[in-house]
């Protein structure tokens, strides 16, 4: 097992002595968030525990759970993670800015099923914020990080195959996932948000195809990342797999979510390609278009097509007549909204755009705050990239930039944070730039996950061992 000198902590026996921070335990964060990744992915959206909404799905029900654990940490002196950690800023002012717009939307006397919606979107920001903060936080090691990235890919190579399966063989497998305890959230007169609208594509395990072609597309850039620097052959050789399973299925949502998401993730990531990784990477997408324009006859016709009758297309002309809408609740209640959760789609209209539903709801400070946590995770991997010497982190923190721009130009396309799958996967790889930047940091003092760094001598700790 390689040893570096990240995962090292000062012993408290001798000066100049270690102890390793490589650890195994058989549950740890890590595992809970990689559990929260493969459950968000490969489990239909539809599953959830009788009598609840979409709320009641596992990865839900966990993101909540980390949350809780995590706030119990940090009011124990023995289990808070010391130093610095800007994620935990950003994610203490969008709370707040939510927790606000929640008291303006009491203020102004809300109707109960609009209360309802508010109590609901306060667990789902919980939710939200959970892995993040459990992440950033929690991770010990450069090698729990990786397990992390690794599971979440895998879990979108499974996802993408159902979606695959469903697109080419018209078989449908997710009705054949059953979970003892879980039921279906349409038997319950649910509904997942936009369901309802399924054109010609595919959502596989996902809400919605829009999702289905936003989570791949921001996906992919992690699935080249374990292809290219996973420690292990066979790692490298399934995520290779499961990556063109990946690229593969963006085409067969028939979105022009899905697709915008990969064309953003293909300029962003180029940069952080060497000539050689774009040459091996190239050649297999042109062969790979080859080959869905045999198997799927028309299918890369009718994404072009998106584009190309743009003006015809009554989806656009709907999302721009929610900015009449938006401007009329908005010129009410500029700065913290009419409350998260409140605007309720049902009762006055469907906003597919995640921006202009922050403006309603959480008015300019929410969309600030929203934007302020993308930004934050941009920065944090620009920081840890120029700290980097290794062409695996430098990577890593291309990847974590680029998910990060996609998530702020598909979040313009649909609403998003109604979707709960996608809220689990940015929340994960949000928490993971905070991880990366602590893991890289110069100072040991802020790299160790734990509290014992703190009573050591500060002036014996950037003291790094000879032979780990």
């Amino acid at each position: 097992m390689t040893l570096s000198a990240v995962d090292l902590d000062p012993s408290l026996v001798d000066t100049g002595t270690y102890t390793s921070r490589q650890r195994r335990h058989l549950i740890d964060v890590s595992f809970l968030i990689s559990l929260l990744a493969l459950l968000a992915l490969m489990l239909p959206a539809g599953l959830v525990l009788p009598q609840f909404s979409d709320l009641g799905r596992p990865a839900t029900l966990m993101g909540l759970a980390l949350f809780m654990v995590w706030v119990l940490a940090r009011a124990h002196p023995r289990l808070a993670t010391r130093g610095p950690q800007p994620m935990r800023w950003a994610v203490a002012a969008y709370l707040t800015s939510f927790m606000i717009s929640y008291a303006a939307g009491l203020y102004r006397s809300m109707p109960s099923i609009e209360a309802s919606g508010a109590d609901r979107a306060i667990l789902g920001c919980l939710a939200f914020l959970g892995p993040m903060v459990a992440f950033a936080d929690g991770v010990p090691n450069r090698q729990r990080l990786d397990a992390v990235i690794q599971t979440m890919v895998f879990g979108a190579g499974g996802m993408a195959f159902i979606g695959i399966t469903q697109s080419i063989v018209g078989i449908d497998l997710t009705v054949y996932i059953k979970v003892p305890g879980l039921v279906n959230l349409s038997n319950y007169g649910g509904g997942i948000p936009g369901a309802e609208s399924i054109r010609s594509g595919v959502a596989s395990t996902a809400a919605h195809y829009i999702e289905f072609g936003a989570l791949m597309a921001m996906i992919l850039p992690f699935g080249v990342h374990m292809a290219r620097f996973a420690e292990k052959g066979l790692a490298r050789q399934t995520s290779a797999v499961a990556t063109v399973l990946i690229l593969a299925a963006i085409p067969m949502t028939v979105s022009r979510t899905g697709t915008l998401a990969l064309l953003v993730t293909l300029v962003v990531m180029v940069p952080f390609w060497s000539w050689r990784m774009r040459y091996n990477l190239g050649l297999p997408f042109l062969g790979l278009m080859g080959a869905l324009a045999v198997v799927r006859p028309g299918l890369l016709g009718s994404v072009t097509g998106l584009f190309s009758n743009w003006g015809n297309d009554p989806s656009v002309q709907g999302r721009k007549d929610d900015y009449e809408i938006v401007g009329y609740f908005f010129s009410q209640r500029p700065w913290f909204g009419r409350g998260q959760g409140t605007f309720i789609p049902s009762v006055y209209t469907f906003l597919d755009n995640q921006w202009l539903g922050h403006v309603v709801s959480g008015g300019i400070v929410g969309v600030a705050t929203l934007a302020g946590l993308h930004l934050t995770a941009i920065v944090l991997a620009i920081m840890a990239f120029r700290r980097s010497t290794k062409p695996a982190d430098r990577h890593l923190c291309g990847c974590l930039i680029t998910v990060q721009i996609v998530a702020i130009v598909v979040e313009g396309t649909f609403d998003a944070l109604s979707f709960t799958t996608f809220v689990a996967i940015v929340s994960v790889v949000t928490g993971c730039a905070g991880a990366l930047w602590r893991l890289v940091h110069p100072s040991r003092q802020v790299r160790t996950q734990g509290p014992g760094a703190v009573q050591h001598d500060p002036t014996s700790e950037e003291f790094a061992p000879t032979k780990p």
